[in-house]
This record gives C-alpha cells, sequence and structure tokens, in this order.
C-alpha cells in the first residue's frame, strides 16, 4: 500500500537528483527490503547536502561552502579511500551553515548507525543479519525528507537576510503586489516550513514597524509589502502568533503607525490582538488628525458608519490638523469597494470632492479621485458629479475647471448619449 504522507513529501524535493535518486529508497521500502532502503537513503543523504554546498558555492559564493568544500577536499586527497570525510561532511554543515537543527542532525546520526549495520552487519546470536524493521525505516525516510531533502540550498545562509537582500533588490523591478506574492511565494515562502514562515514574519514585524536606520527607512515600503502578504498567505498561522506574543507586537514605534494602520485596514481583526496599551495609543494618535481619522476603517465598526463619520467631518472639527488628503479618501474608497459596497464607494468620493474647501483641494481630489474613475461612474452617479461641481464655487470658479468640465461632460454626454440637460448647470455653459 503506498503512504501518501512520503509520496507527498517526496514530491516536494528540492534537488531534482536527489528527488531522481530517491525513487530507489521509496522502491525499496514499498517492496520491504528495508535495509536496502536504509542504505541508499544515508547515501542520498550525503549526496544532497553536497550538492546543496556545491549549489552555495557556484550560485552564492557563500564562504561557509567554500571552507567546507576545501576541507573535504583536503581531507579525501590524504586519505582516498577513507569514509572519513562522510562524518564530517555532516559535522561541518551543521556547525557553519543553518540548515540543520540539532534534531535534524541527530535523525542523520542515528540514520548512520543503522546504515553501518545494515551494511556492515553484526552477526547476531542466531546467525541472523540486522534488518530494520518497516516503522524504523519509514521514521528515517520521513525525518530525512523533512529536515533536509525538501529545504533548499539557501536556507543554509541566514534565510531572513537573503529575503531583505532579494526585496532591496526587486522593489525597483516589481511594483505590482500580485506579481511580487508569486515572485516570493516561488523563490521563498512555498518552500520554508510554518515554524520558519513565523519567524520570518516575526522578524519582518520588528523592521517594519519597531526599527529606524537608514536600511529600514530605505526599505519600509517594500518590506510591508511582503509582511501583508505573508499574512494574506497564512492569516491564521501569524494571527495566533501575534496573540501568543501580544506585547512583542504591540510595541511600535508611533512614527510608522501609518504604515501599521495599512495593515490593519487589510486585516482589521489583527487590531484586536493588539494590547490594550497599544490600542489606546493607536486611538488617541487617530483622534488628533482628521487625516488618520479618515484612513483608520478598522477603528469603525463597518464602513458605512466611517464614512458617515469621514463625511461629518469639517475645518471646525477641533483636530490639531483638519486636512484631509486623497490619499487616506483613496483608501476608505478601496477598503468599501473590497468589501462589496460599490455604490457606496462611489458615492463617497463624489461627496468628498464636492465637499473640497480650497481651489488647490478641488484640483487633487479631482486629479486622484474623480479622474481615475470618470469611467467607472453610472449615469445616478454622474448626475451626482455635476450637482456637486455646480454647487460648490471652490470647484467650479477654479484655473482647471474648464478643462476638468469638458472630461465630465464628454463622460456624460456618452452614457445619456446626448439626453443629459445641461441648461440647469451654468457651470457647464
Amino acid at each position: 500500500m503506498r503512504d501518501y504522507s512520503l509520496d507527498t513529501l517526496s514530491e516536494q524535493i528540492y534537488s531534482g537528483k536527489t528527488r531522481e535518486y530517491f525513487n530507489d529508497v521509496i522502491s525499496s521500502y514499498y517492496s520491504g527490503s528495508y535495509r536496502s532502503a536504509v542504505v541508499m537513503l544515508y547515501s542520498i543523504v550525503i549526496a544532497d547536502l553536497l550538492f546543496k554546498i556545491e549549489e552555495l558555492k557556484d550560485l552564492y559564493e557563500d564562504q561557509a561552502a567554500i571552507e567546507i568544500i576545501s576541507d573535504l577536499t583536503s581531507m579525501q586527497s590524504k586519505n582516498p579511500n577513507s569514509p572519513e570525510w562522510e562524518s564530517k561532511l555532516i559535522e561541518l554543515v551543521k556547525e557553519k551553515t543553518n540548515l540543520l537543527e540539532p534534531a535534524d542532525f541527530l535523525h542523520i546520526t542515528t540514520l548512520q548507525k543503522h546504515r553501518h549495520l545494515c551494511a556492515h552487519p553484526i552477526i547476531t546470536q542466531n546467525f541472523e543479519l540486522y534488518t530494520p524493521n518497516q516503522d524504523t525505516t519509514r521514521a528515517h525516510i520521513r525525518n530525512v525528507l523533512e529536515g533536509i531533502l525538501i529545504k533548499p540550498a539557501f536556507l543554509s545562509r541566514k534565510v531572513f537576510d537573503s529575503i531583505l537582500h532579494d526585496l532591496s533588490t526587486v522593489k525597483h523591478i516589481i511594483y505590482d503586489e500580485v506579481q511580487l506574492k508569486k515572485h516570493l511565494d516561488a523563490k521563498f515562502f512555498n518552500r520554508l516550513n510554518q515554524k520558519t514562515l513565523k519567524q520570518i514574519f516575526r522578524s519582518l514585524w520588528k523592521i517594519v514597524f519597531k526599527l529606524s536606520d537608514a536600511k529600514c527607512q530605505e526599505n519600509r515600503e517594500i518590506n510591508l509589502k511582503a509582511l501583508i502578504i505573508m499574512l494574506r498567505g497564512n492569516f491564521n498561522l501569524h494571527v495566533e502568533a501575534i496573540a501568543n506574543e501580544i506585547d512583542y507586537y504591540s510595541d511600535i514605534d508611533i512614527d510608522y503607525i501609518t504604515e501599521l494602520m495599512q495593515l490593519l485596514n487589510l486585516f482589521p481583526n489583527v487590531y484586536g490582538k493588539l494590547n490594550a496599551s497599544s490600542q489606546i495609543l493607536i486611538k488617541n494618535t487617530v483622534v488628533n488628525e482628521a487625516d488618520l481619522d479618515t484612513y483608520a476603517v478598522f477603528l469603525s465598526s463597518n464602513v458605512d458608519e466611517h464614512i458617515k463619520k469621514v463625511l461629518a467631518i469639517d475645518w471646525e472639527s477641533g483636530y490639531k490638523r483638519s486636512y484631509i488628503t486623497t490619499e487616506s479618501i483613496n483608501a476608505v474608497f478601496e477598503y468599501a469597494l473590497r468589501n462589496g459596497h460599490r455604490d457606496l464607494a462611489f458615492e463617497f468620493i463624489i461627496k468628498m470632492f464636492g465637499k473640497s474647501g480650497q481651489y488647490a483641494e478641488a484640483d487633487s481630489r479631482f486629479d486622484n479621485l474623480i479622474r481615475p474613475q470618470l469611467d467607472n461612474f453610472n449615469k445616478k452617479e454622474l448626475k451626482k458629479l455635476v450637482n456637486a461641481i455646480s454647487s460648490n464655487s471652490q470647484i467650479y470658479d477654479r484655473r482647471q475647471a474648464r478643462s476638468t468640465n469638458a472630461l465630465v461632460r464628454n463622460r456624460i454626454e456618452a452614457v445619456y448619449e446626448g439626453s443629459f440637460d445641461f441648461s440647469k448647470y451654468s457651470a457647464f455653459n
């Protein structure tokens, strides 16, 4: 009978050559040739470690890999027929790389002992050769698969450093978050176990929300994107980690509250996992600025309630800063769209444009809110847009009104097929 878990794991073996060799092990196991399976499995472990060390040397010029190969070459040249280099290889990989965890090293040394018994058997009192049983053989195969064979070579370097370096490299090449996710999944995340993913997420959280050195500042935006990708890909795993280390994840630098809010708008449930101190800090920071209060959709019970609150904000609202940026308005707009409130989202940006208090603000809100969505407005929304324009002198008296109104008029004429009555709206005559 096939062993589904072993077959599934074997499909994830990192090296193509190792995957090919491993077929001999699995064939021996299924045929009941457990001695052969153990002997071949040990040989594959040694070969796979060599493949990974060679890859690190050739592709990454990894200094530890270069030193390991140099040591092994020296040993073999002095005593070509001695197998001692195999044990030395295992020790060097453990000491100089991050590929083997303590449990993995123990599994290899145990496999090595059983392999020696199988390849150089000791005659028992009953004059029988040593043969491992099925359970022992299966345990060896699974331990080797999970601990060594499915791991990529780069894990022997510092994987987190590799990810940070990669992000800093691709930030000027990959701008689309969907493409960035595919890139990170293929190169890193799909090859990592849950324990490693949690460690990376924890370290990335610190880099984004706690540290302020020049390198963190330079790469904060791309690192935040990676953090969001990780949370979206394994939400329950990372939220559980946040809940288990609530004080660590709640201890953030207030200078990066906007970045934290960006994440919380995408994952509102995370806010409830932070401790009371952090929640108070966030709330008290938000209520001082209309822009942050607008941006913080996650603090409202629903998007409809939040939009009503934002629309009620005016210049006399009592904020230390009352100006609302188009970035925050767009954040609310996109939040409403993501949560299935399309009509509410479009009505919101029209009303915010209609509330423009200065010529420059009207220009900015048209360019960043209205123009990008103009082709998506329906008849009802276009009529509301015309009314908003015609009701605010800061919009229809500004210098750019002639050109922007022409864009609106062209869209209306296309949608209404020439049936819209502009005579009621002096701004369009």
